[in-house]
């Protein structure tokens, strides 16, 4: 395909876009569709030679936009949110274009930077403390794909730490805590990491979080059994039911016996962009103790797929724990203290999403997305009193 070629199944492929939002009303939330339905639509092999691009688009919107579940219908209310708004639609076609693997600040300074900065801007806009700051001593922030991947990378930065702390003990030894309204990303990084971990019962009678007492006992206990807890998960609204763990109790527990708390917010971070849910989302208390802290702008954030943002109090314990330097990796900035996010993560290459975020950030502001937020929770706050209301049931 030529430019020219290019520039005009752009144009179509943008207002194509927008007539799927203009129709989505009109649309079935979920497709009606069977397992394999797809297999019988396509050929079983690649093409012998290059298709016309006006043909590859028509069988997007004849073959594949039917088989899609709507996550943007407004009568989608499964999982969780899910956005594409047009000011990230343009980000990530903008980002697409540059193309910058980003491993390293020299491959592509900008997307370096400006990741750095808008990850100082979502810090400041959610009222994170001043220590998660990349421009602060010791903290910092970046932008990974899920908080699944998130917790990964973090155990990973809390388990190199605490056995380099105490380095008469072996993994064998070690054990961390999550509760039975963790989401799975806390079993999971586990099971990666071949560690051992304790789930906690928390209770309808504290609302589903967990409680300073029940983490001292299995602390306690744990200890007397000779195993070493150095990693807890923190939930901020549960995947289930919404419940955030009481970090005001947990925190100086944690802190006492050296254990590295990270705080998940997956789903329920963005509000805090709304000065009246910090109290009930523990922010004063997370500013005091989490040792790492994460959310996901692709869900409550209105950022599209994918933007999760990862903060820590100290980033040094996570670049020690992945920082791998063969000389093909070596740059002549290796001495100007520049930031190479390569080592934040386990891959190599990396996505440029901060330009996602910074459209998003700049096109909605501060006022925007505390809008957002507010309108969603007025609003199901109000269907569910309809809910009661014409219910038989109460």
């Amino acid at each position: 395909m030529n430019i020219e070629g290019f520039r005009h199944a752009g144009y179509q492929a943008i207002n194509r876009i927008c007539d799927y939002f203009l129709s989505l009303e009109e649309r079935p939330v979920l497709p009606s569709v069977q397992p394999g339905f797809l297999r019988g639509l396509l050929p079983d092999h690649v093409p012998d030679s290059g298709e016309d691009i006006q043909q590859i688009a028509d069988d997007f919107r004849d073959t594949i936009l039917p088989g899609t579940t709507n996550w943007q219908h407004p009568s989608f209310f499964a999982y969780f949110a899910c956005h594409a708004t047009p000011e990230s639609i343009l980000g990530e076609l903008y980002s697409s274009s540059i193309a910058n693997p980003g491993f390293n600040w020299h491959c592509s300074p900008v997307s370096t930077e400006l990741e750095e900065i808008v990850m100082d801007w979502s810090c400041k806009l959610l009222g994170l403390s001043d220590a998660f700051l990349n421009t602060s001593e010791t903290g910092g922030g970046v932008l990974g794909t899920t908080a699944c991947d998130s917790v990964l990378v973090t155990m990973v930065a809390a388990r190199t730490t605490f056995l380099q702390l105490n380095p008469g003990l072996s993994q064998q030894d070690l054990v961390l805590y999550i509760t039975s309204q963790t989401h799975i990303l806390g079993c999971k990084a586990a099971a990666i990491l071949g560690l051992a971990y304790t789930i906690l019962e928390v209770t309808k009678e504290d609302d589903y979080s967990l409680r300073g007492k029940t983490l001292l006992a299995a602390i306690k206990k744990d200890v007397g059994n000779g195993r070493h807890p150095f990693f807890f998960i923190a939930t901020v609204g549960s995947t289930s039911n919404g419940s955030v763990d009481r970090i005001d109790e947990l925190g100086p527990i944690l802190v006492s016996n050296g254990i590295w708390m990270h705080v998940d917010a997956a789903w329920a971070g963005p509000a805090l962009a709304c000065p009246e849910y910090r109290d009930v989302c523990q922010l004063e208390a997370t500013n005091k103790y989490a040792d790492s802290f994460c959310t996901n702008f692709h869900k409550w954030g209105l950022v599209n797929l994918e933007a999760s943002a990862l903060w820590f109090r100290n980033k040094q314990w996570l670049m020690q724990a992945l920082d791998v330097t063969p000389e093909y990796l070596r740059t002549i900035h290796v001495e100007d203290n520049v930031n190479d996010y390569r080592n934040w993560q386990f891959s190599l290459s990396r996505r440029s999403r901060s330009l996602k975020m910074w459209f998003v950030l700049r096109g909605f502001g501060i006022q925007g997305l505390q809008g957002y937020i507010r309108k969603t929770i007025s609003s199901l706050c109000q269907m569910f009193c309809e809910l009661v209301e014409n219910s038989s049931d109460f």
